[in-house]
């Protein structure tokens, strides 16, 4: 029996058996990048596959799926469109951020990633089907074999020692060591965590605190360091900025959780607009703007990075929990070069911002972008620091 680790192997192995890659993107991406995106994305659709026997009737949609797949045979599955589908139905706002990251992390294009997150999906129900047809499984014991995937976070990365100390080895036989006790310590920081959030601050009904630690928690499971499944992470947090103490849960729409920072740019979108007391300022069009604090651009360019659109992706999210919601996009530089060299440069982020949101599912009629170029700089230009913090862009509400 192929187990639960395996199968972004397994899943491989069968897209290659049956030659499920179009001819053009074997001509044009290099082996090794493109069988690490592959199994990259195989990982990805296990995850999602796992989340979604988590949702209410996820279960039978899945199992459904991979009854159709095992009917139909292995060819005409792995090319059908309905694995994309409920990757995509899934991953919903995060699909465009996963498929970004994706080709960013392999070095393969986008094109190629769009690609296999499509037959990968499929080719995963074929290979699903002929496990389940094989173990005769019923809806619920496939939903059991995929759960232990369902929370499986990327663990955070080990601190980097400075200290000329060597840190101490823990021995097997520790207490740490056990799983069970490891689980009793997680469970009562979260929990205290949980009570010490609710008794300091003001409690929202669409807001809940998950940690006190500056990554997003991570239920424990008895899966092994090596585990091969990645989540898809929500926020992509740059280690020159400051990391927030708590992170919160937002409810999005259609079930869709965010984790993101207490003080990110989503955590202070969403609680303006979330907020009744919090009234649009008409009269002061200084009042009330928000930095995106994780959007990066080409130097010199209004080319959004790849990371970028993890954070573009949260706020289409939240933009879409409130439909009624209109934003500002303002687009800031320096003072370096040419003052109308900067106001052109300046409007073609704020419109590259715009454009990113819009393609992520926001109406064009909701957002409207604008370059300010030099104009209310924050910090000083005479430092590197400073011109640094200057070249942003912000947002701000507009109607709520």
């Amino acid at each position: 029996m192929v187990s639960l680790q395996k199968m972004p192997d397994e899943i491989k192995n069968f897209i290659s058996q049956h030659n499920l890659l179009r001819a053009d993107i074997l001509a044009i991406e290099q082996p090794a990048p493109l069988q690490q995106a592959v199994t990259q994305v195989a990982s990805v659709t296990m995850r999602s596959f796992a989340e979604l026997v988590g949702q209410a009737s996820g279960r039978d949609t899945l199992w459904e799926e991979v009854q159709a797949a095992s009917a139909t045979g292995p060819g005409a599955a792995a090319t059908a469109t309905t694995g994309a589908g409920l990757l995509k139905k899934v991953l919903d706002d995060r699909y465009h951020g996963t498929l970004g990251a994706t080709a960013t992390e392999t070095n393969v294009s986008g094109a190629t990633v769009a690609h296999l997150l499509e037959v990968v999906p499929a080719a995963a129900l074929a290979v699903l089907g002929e496990v389940v047809a094989e173990q005769h499984w019923t809806a619920q014991q496939l939903a059991e074999w995929l759960r232990p995937r369902q929370f499986a976070p990327v663990p955070p990365p080990a601190p980097i020692l400075t200290s000329a100390v060597a840190a101490p080895v823990v021995s097997n036989s520790s207490w740490f060591a056990k799983p069970a006790n490891v689980l009793l310590v997680l469970v009562s920081v979260v929990a205290a965590a949980e009570l010490g959030y609710i008794l300091n601050t003001r409690s929202s009904a669409d807001t809940e605190t998950v940690a006190t630690t500056s990554a997003p928690s991570a239920e424990p499971t008895a899966a092994a360091p090596t585990d091969q499944y990645a989540a898809i992470p929500v926020t992509n947090l740059s280690a020159a900025r400051p990391k927030a103490a708590v992170p919160v849960v937002l409810k999005l729409k259609n079930g869709v959780r965010q984790i993101i920072g207490a003080n990110s740019t989503e955590s202070k979108l969403y609680q303006f607009l979330i907020d009744p007391s919090k009234e649009v300022d008409t009269v002061d069009p200084t009042k009330d703007w928000i930095g995106f604090d994780r959007i990066y651009f080409d130097t010199n360019k209004a080319t959004l990075t790849n990371e970028s659109l993890w954070q573009l992706s949260n706020v289409a999210s939240i933009l879409k929990r409130f439909p009624d919601a209109k934003i500002k996009i303002g687009g800031y530089t320096d003072n370096s070069g040419k003052p109308l060299v900067n106001l052109h440069l300046s409007k073609l982020r704020a419109e590259a911002a715009k454009e990113t949101l819009v393609g992520l599912g926001v109406p064009a009629d909701r957002l409207v972008a604008v370059g300010y170029g030099i104009v209310d700089n924050i910090a000083s230009n005479d430092t590197e620091e400073g011109r640094a913090l200057n070249r942003r862009v912000s947002l701000q509400v507009i109607q709520k």
